[in-house]
């Protein structure tokens, strides 16, 4: 009954078959005397449980079951030939590999098994020649994923991230860690442990070097702010950057007041919103409105097309004056900009100058 019901569900094409699809089939092929003389009805409901262990046929549990004994479900999934994994290579998955690696997923994913088999492999390898593995003195996931893996960028891809999720491990788990990209600063002065620490952040490179080299003149404060330390935060790289100052070790026992100046347009205002969600940075309201009251009659229009964040511009116009905030959100809502190299190291200068008389 079994043999005769398997080679039924071989010849389908179709990817769900109905259990009464099937007794009509068995029925049709065998005859009514000999279909009954074979067990009839509780001999088939046994033949289809069988290709259910053996996942040949996966009940569509949505479905109710049928009024009979034993009951069956209405309708069954045919699995394909080449999801189901061999034998061999079940026994493979239970047994063979390092008890530390899950291999419960691929037990029913034989596709995935197969792209996966030699990085389980190489994985096996290296919890079983390091029997000490907390011993280990923790390295750079970009380290760790060469020892293992022979390819230093494979561990943090989007493709080895799947496979640690899918065997169960985490970059903890292997003794390494993701490693912050580091961005360019200047500080003017190391400050005291304890003291108060103003910290500007500007989206691009000339603007920096500019600030950079008042800073060496001894010109860091604007509008009652004296800053000791500025990065550069290179578009939107400072997003994920930003990370990197918890390595300052100068830092690490001072409050720290951020501020942010970037190009005014939909993308400096995203780059500054977004690092809001990660530590609390104002935008340098006063470089702003210098920058407008000095352009704004004479904007640019943008050369190419930005998302535009209406959540980012209001929380950004938030912090200006209303008269200001108007001219702004005009600007953007009619596709002009201002880059922030309209304010040049001379009027930044002049701007520091006439703050101090």
């Amino acid at each position: 009954m079994k043999k005769t019901v398997a080679d039924f569900l071989n010849a389908q094409k179709k990817k769900t078959i109905a259990s009464e699809t099937i007794e009509r089939h068995v029925i049709g092929l065998l005859g009514t005397d000999i279909y009954w003389k074979t067990g009839g009805y509780p001999s088939l409901a046994l033949a289809i449980q069988g290709l259910v262990d053996e996942e040949i046929l996966l009940p569509v549990k949505a479905k109710e079951l049928n009024c009979k004994n034993p009951a069956l479900h209405y309708w069954y999934r045919i699995v394909p030939r080449d999801e189901k994994p061999e034998q061999d290579k079940r026994q493979q998955l239970l047994t063979y590999y390092h008890p530390a690696i899950n291999t419960s997923f691929y037990l029913n994913h034989a596709k995935e098994f197969e792209q996966d088999e030699s990085s389980l492999s190489l994985l096996d390898r290296f919890f079983k020649t390091t029997p000490a593995l907390l011993n280990l003195v923790p390295i750079t996931a970009n380290e760790r994923s060469f020892q293992i893996f022979r390819d230093e960028k494979w561990l943090l891809s989007a493709a080895g991230q799947k496979f640690l999720q899918r065997v169960g491990l985490s970059l903890e788990a292997l003794r390494c860690y993701v490693t912050h990209e580091p961005f360019f600063y200047y500080a003017k002065r190391v400050p005291g442990e304890g003291s108060a620490v103003k910290a500007l952040i500007v989206e691009n490179k000339d603007t920096f070097f500019s600030l950079k080299t008042l800073f060496q003149e001894g010109i860091s404060s604007w509008a009652g702010v004296s800053f000791s330390l500025l990065i550069y935060g290179e578009g939107r790289k400072i997003e994920k950057s930003i990370s990197f100052f918890d390595e300052l070790d100068d830092y690490r026992n001072n409050a720290v007041d951020f501020y942010y100046f970037g190009d005014l347009d939909p993308e400096g205002i995203n780059i500054w919103h977004a690092l809001t969600g990660k530590l609390p940075v104002k935008p340098l309201v006063y470089f702003y409105q210098e920058l407008f009251e000095r352009y704004g009659g004479d904007t640019p229009a943008l050369r190419k097309g930005q998302r535009f964040s209406p959540e980012a511009v209001q929380a950004f116009l938030a912090h200006f004056p209303a008269a200001t905030a108007v001219g702004i959100q005009k600007l953007l809502q009619t596709g002009h900009y201002l880059p922030q190299e309209g304010l040049d190291y001379a009027f930044m200068r002049e701007l520091a100058a006439k703050r101090e008389n």
